[in-house]
C-alpha cells in the first residue's frame, strides 16, 4: 500500500511537470509566428536539432547519475551517493559550459550546418542561439538536480520549478515583443531566463544554509573515471533522444518522396500531440526507473516485482485512456493542430490519429522495459533497444509499410514498430535463465539477488495496535533464524520501540499513515528496514541533538534502540522516511 501510494504520487508530479514543460515551446512558436514572422518560425525549425543536442547532454548525465545513486541510497551508502551526485553536477555543468563557449565561438558555422544559409535567416539563427546559450548550463544543471529533488520527496519544488520556467518564458516573450520590440536574440534570452531563475529555486534546497538534503556537494572522491561511468550509465537516455532526431528526419524524407500534399503535416500532428500525452507512458516508466534503483540497492525482490506490476498496469491504463480520447476526438484535434480547412488535409490528419493512437498502449510496455534495463544496468542491450524505439526499428518498418500500404503505411508503421518492440522485450525476458517463473525472469537479476523467501518478511502497520503485532512477529522471526530467547526479545523490543517512536512523532498530524517494516536475516545480522510516509524526520540527527542537550531521559526508547543496534542509517527517499538497522 505504501509503495503504491509513493509510486502514484511520483507519477502525478511527473505528469504536472512534463505538461508545464510542453507548453513553453508552443508559446514560443505562437509568439514568434505572430510577432517575428515566417523567418522566425524557420529559425525555430533550424535550431530544433541543436536544442535536442542540448537536452541529450543533461538527460544522459541525469539518467546515469540517478541510476547509480538510487542503488547506493538503497544500500545505505550515502557517502558514495554524494560522490556520484557531485560528479554529475561537475561533469554536466562543466560540459555544458564548454559546449556553450564552443558554439558561441563557431556560431556562424553552427548556423550553416543547421541549414540556415540565407544571410538574413542565418543572422537571426545566430542571434537566437546566442541568447539561448546564456541559460543552457542552467538548463542542464536543472535536469541533473531534478531526479535528486524527486528522491528527496520534494515533488512540489519540482513542479514549481517546471511551472516557473514556463511562466517566465511566456512573460519574457510578451515583454520582448510588446515592450522591447526585440528580435530573436531577446526571444532566446527570455528562454534563458526561464532556465536561470528556476535553477536557483531548485539548487537552494541542496546548497542552502540549513542543508536539509541527504545529498551534499563534495569534491572528495570525485574522479574522471566516476564521471565517465555516470555518462555511460545514462547513454541509453541519450540514444533515445539522438535516434528520435535521426529517425524523424529519415521518416520525413520518406514521406516527402511520396510527393503527396499534407502527408508530412498530417504525420506531424501525431508527433505534436505526443508531446502533450507522453507522460501517460513516461510517468510510470520514469518512476519505475527511479524506484527500481532503490529496491535493487535494498536487495528487495518482492518490492521490485510490485513496482513492475504497478508500472505496467498504470502505463496500460493511462495510455488506453489517451488512445480512446484521441480516437474519439481525432477530427477536432486534427483541425486544431493542422490549422487548415482543407478537407483532404483534415482527412489525412484524422486517419493518422485514429490509426497511430493504437501504438500508445504498447508504449507503456516498451518504455517501462527500456527504463528498467537502465536500472539493472544492462547498458549494452539497453542502448540497442533505445536505438530501435525511435529509429532502428521504426525506419525500416515504415519503409516496408509505405511500399506495401502506400501512404497509409506511415501510421500503421507506428503500431507495428511498438508491438514488435514488445515482442522483443518478451523474448529477451523469456530467454533470461536467472529465474523459473516469468515474474522472476522479469527482474533480470541473478538468482542469488536478495534473500530467500524464508529469510525475510514484510509487515505494514497503520495503528498502535498493529505496531504491537510487529513486535511479536519480530521475536518469532529472530528465533526462527537462530536467535535465543533473550536476543529475540531484544530484537522485538527494538521493532516495537522504533515503531512507537516513529508513530509518536509522525502520526500526530491527523492524517492516515503507513509504517512498512521489512525484517531480513542476512549472514550473521538481523536487519530492520523501516519505511513510513510521515513527515520528514531524521532519527540520527535527532538522537545526536538530544545527546548534545543531555535530554536522553525524555526519549529513553531512542536510547534503547541506539544502544542495542550495531548500525543505523537514515535516508529520505521519495517523500518517505527510511531506516536501516543492523542487530
Amino acid at each position: 500500500m505504501l509503495i503504491k501510494k509513493l509510486f502514484r504520487k511520483s507519477e502525478a508530479y511527473y505528469t504536472v511537470s512534463d505538461l508545464s514543460k510542453a507548453i513553453g515551446p508552443i508559446i514560443d512558436l505562437m509568439v514568434v509566428s505572430l510577432f517575428i514572422g515566417p523567418n522566425g518560425v524557420t529559425v525555430l525549425g533550424y535550431i530544433a536539432p541543436l536544442i535536442m543536442l542540448f537536452e541529450l547532454i543533461g538527460t544522459a548525465v541525469s539518467s546515469g547519475s540517478r541510476n547509480e545513486v538510487s542503488a547506493l541510497i538503497g544500500a545505505g551508502k550515502v557517502d558514495e551517493a554524494n560522490r556520484a551526485f557531485s560528479g554529475a553536477i561537475i561533469m554536466g555543468g562543466g560540459l555544458a559550459v564548454v559546449i556553450a563557449i564552443l558554439i558561441y565561438i563557431f556560431g556562424s558555422g553552427v548556423a550553416f550546418v543547421l541549414g540556415a544559409r540565407n544571410p538574413e535567416i542565418g543572422l537571426m539563427t545566430r542571434q537566437y542561439i546566442y541568447g539561448y546559450l546564456i541559460g543552457f548550463p542552467f538548463f542542464t544543471l536543472t535536469r541533473i538536480l531534478t531526479p535528486y529533488l524527486q528522491m528527496e520527496g520534494e515533488y512540489k519544488r519540482v513542479s514549481s520549478t517546471s511551472m516557473l520556467t514556463t511562466v517566465i518564458d511566456i512573460l519574457g516573450d510578451l515583454f520582448v515583443v510588446f515592450v522591447l520590440h526585440g528580435g530573436m536574440f531577446e526571444i532566446g534570452l527570455a528562454t534563458s531566463l526561464g532556465y536561470v531563475i528556476p535553477f536557483f529555486l531548485g539548487a537552494t534546497y541542496f546548497f542552502g544554509r540549513k542543508k536539509r538534503s541527504v545529498f551534499k556537494f563534495t569534491l572528495k572522491g570525485v574522479t574522471p573515471k566516476l564521471c565517465i561511468n555516470l555518462f555511460i550509465l545514462g547513454a541509453p537516455a541519450g540514444v533515445v533522444k539522438a535516434s528520435n532526431s535521426v529517425g524523424g528526419i529519415l521518416v520525413n524524407n520518406m514521406l516527402t518522396s511520396i510527393n503527396m500534399a499534407y502527408l508530412v503535416a498530417a504525420y506531424g500532428v501525431f508527433s505534436q500531440i505526443s508531446v502533450f500525452i507522453r507522460s501517460s507512458w513516461y510517468a510510470p516508466a520514469d518512476t519505475l526507473h527511479a524506484f527500481a534503483g532503490v529496491f535493487i540497492g535494498e536487495e528487495d525482490r518482492e518490492s521490485l516485482k510490485k513496482i513492475q506490476r504497478i508500472s505496467l498496469t498504470d502505463g496500460l491504463i493511462y495510455t488506453s485512456i489517451v488512445t480512446v480520447v484521441l480516437f474519439v476526438f481525432a477530427p477536432v484535434l486534427a483541425g486544431v493542430f493542422l490549422k487548415s480547412n482543407d478537407p483532404e488535409a483534415l482527412e489525412l490528419g484524422v486517419e493518422c490519429l485514429r490509426v497511430a493512437c493504437f501504438s500508445l498502449p504498447f508504449n507503456g510496455i516498451v518504455y517501462g522495459f527500456n527504463n528498467y534495463l537502465m536500472a539493472v544496468k544492462r547498458i549494452r542491450f539497453c542502448n540497442l533497444y533505445s536505438f530501435l524505439i525511435e529509429c532502428g526499428a521504426l525506419v525500416p518498418i515504415t519503409f516496408l509499410a509505405l511500399r506495401t500500404l502506400d501512404y497509409h503505411g506511415a501510421w500503421v508503421a507506428k503500431v507495428l514498430t511498438m508491438s514488435t518492440l514488445c515482442l522483443i522485450a518478451a523474448i529477451y525476458i523469456y530467454m533470461n535463465k536467472e529465474g523459473d517463473t516469468f515474474s522472476d525472469k522479469m527482474l533480470l537479476l541473478p538468482r542469488s539477488f536478495g534473500s530467500l523467501p524464508e529469510d525475510e518478511i514484510a509487515i505494514t502497520a497503520t495503528s498502535t495496535e498493529e505496531i504491537m503485532e510487529l513486535s511479536r512477529v519480530a521475536i518469532a522471526f529472530a528465533m526462527e533464524h537462530g536467535a535465543d530467547k533473550s536476543h529475540a526479545g531484544k530484537f522485538g523490543l527494538i521493532a516495537e520501540e522504533l515503531s512507537n517512536f516513529m508513530t509518536e512523532h509522525g502520526f500526530d498530524d491527523g492524517k492516515p499513515h503507513n509504517i512498512n517494516m521489512r525484517l531480513v536475516a542476512k549472514e550473521e545480522d538481523l536487519i530492520i528496514r523501516m519505511r513510513d510516509d510521515c513527515k520528514p524526520f531524521n532519527l540520527e540527527e535527532y538522537y545526536e541533538l538530544i545527546r548534545a542537550e543531555r535530554k536522553t531521559e525524555e526519549d529513553i526508547s531512542l536510547v534503547i534502540i541506539f544502544n542495542m543496534v550495531k548500525d543505523i542509517k537514515y535516508i529520505s527517499t521519495f517523500g518517505a522516511n527510511n531506516l536501516i538497522l543492523k542487530y
